[in-house]
């Protein structure tokens, strides 16, 4: 796949007190106060709680914070889905690819019936959905095939705020793939209660916006 990345490849968030704070809420919990737990933050990350509330102090939500690179690095690290998690989807798309390719083989050749059976070659929705998780909002991905039915599911389960429609289930995963690769900085790994599925396709609803359908687009003119 070659198809060019999108806006959130270029560069990475920027970590003002108040997308720590978020982050932090996310990952940790509320605190007594109301801003996120600081002391399960601290023994997360191995520093003391006074250290977390010195990368929290500023002047407002809009200064940046004062957590180092490193320490910085480390938070991601507990965000972000798993390495195996990462690889695996990169798999997933691979075989994707491949079975893409060979849907294009005569009298069916490359089509196997289990592909069939499991109604993987039907159309399929790929959507973002935002979810208010406290004072937070976060986004996710999510795949079924195409029907009213399954859009009033996910319209159930959080706001649509973006949709297409591709030929397969394979499209779909592709196009998830490079979704999540483009967002790729803006990724977290969600919580028990935070979402009801896709834990590891979630991310920051401050992120640059996606645009499914030119996405899905570019992935079919590159192959």
């Amino acid at each position: 796949m070659n198809a060019a990345r999108g806006p959130a490849a270029a560069h990475g968030p920027t970590w003002t007190k108040a997308r720590l704070e978020r982050v932090m809420a996310l990952r940790f919990g509320i605190g007594v106060h109301g801003g996120p737990d600081t002391a399960a933050a601290a023994e997360a990350m191995g520093v003391s709680r006074r250290t977390v509330q010195r990368w929290l102090h500023a002047r407002h939500g809009r200064s940046i914070a004062h957590i180092p690179p490193r320490r910085l690095a480390e938070l991601l690290a507990l965000l972000l889905p798993s390495e195996e998690t990462r690889r695996k989807e990169a798999q997933q798309a691979q075989y994707a690819e491949r079975a893409i390719a060979n849907l294009g083989l005569p009298k069916r050749m490359g089509v196997k019936p289990a592909w069939e059976r499991q109604r993987w070659l039907e159309a399929h929705l790929v959507v973002v959905l935002e979810v208010s998780v406290g004072p937070s909002k976060i986004r996710q991905l999510a795949v079924g095939r195409a029907s009213l039915a399954k859009m009033g599911e996910f319209q159930r389960r959080g706001r649509v705020v973006d949709q297409t429609t591709v030929p397969t289930r394979f499209h779909a995963t592709a196009l998830t793939h490079r979704v999540l690769t483009d967002l790729g900085p803006w990724r977290f790994q969600a919580g028990p209660g935070q979402v009801l599925q896709g834990f590891t396709q979630a991310w920051l609803a401050d992120a640059p916006a996606t645009h499914l359908a030119s996405t899905a687009d570019a992935l079919q003119r590159a192959r």
